[in-house]
Order: C-alpha cells, then sequence, then structure tokens
C-alpha cells in the first residue's frame, strides 16, 4: 500500500531532483522512496555502530587488568608443571 504525502522543497534543490529523475528515468515519488530507504539505513547503521562501541567502550579497569594478568600468569605456571 502507497501513501501519498507532500513535501516542500527550495526551488534549487526541486531542479536537483528534477534533474535527476530524468537522469535515471524513474519518477520523483520513486527518488524519494530510494532516499528516505538509504537515509534509514545510514541511521540504523549509525545507531547499530554506536551500540557496538558502547559495549565495546567498557574496558577493565587496573584492578581487573591485575587479576586478568595474575590469571595468565596462573595459567602459564600450571600449563610449565603439566607431566606431558
Amino acid at each position: 500500500m502507497a501513501v501519498k504525502t507532500a513535501i516542500s522543497l527550495n526551488d534549487s534543490l526541486f531542479e536537483k531532483v528534477e534533474t535527476l529523475t530524468k537522469e535515471m528515468k524513474i519518477s520523483r515519488s520513486r527518488l524519494f522512496a530510494i532516499a528516505v530507504e538509504e537515509f534509514i539505513e545510514r541511521h540504523e547503521t549509525r545507531r547499530m555502530m554506536a551500540a557496538i562501541n558502547e559495549a565495546y567502550d567498557d574496558f577493565p579497569d587496573e584492578e581487573e587488568q591485575a587479576t586478568l594478568r595474575a590469571m595468565l600468569e596462573h595459567h602459564r605456571k600450571l600449563m610449565r608443571d603439566e607431566p606431558w
């Protein structure tokens, strides 16, 4: 189902739209639909990247890093002492 909507554009943008629709041989409606779909995809990608960056932004503090180093050293010691 398609929904009609009205938008206002300044003259120079409207002329660019007209030129592009003629070059692409598509309707203005199709051009606007393509543009909005691409805009939404970029917005969703930015939002997803922000969420990923936030998830990875929680680096271990110094105490956690010290604990991780101690665990690694303990693991290495266990591996060295293991009779193979």
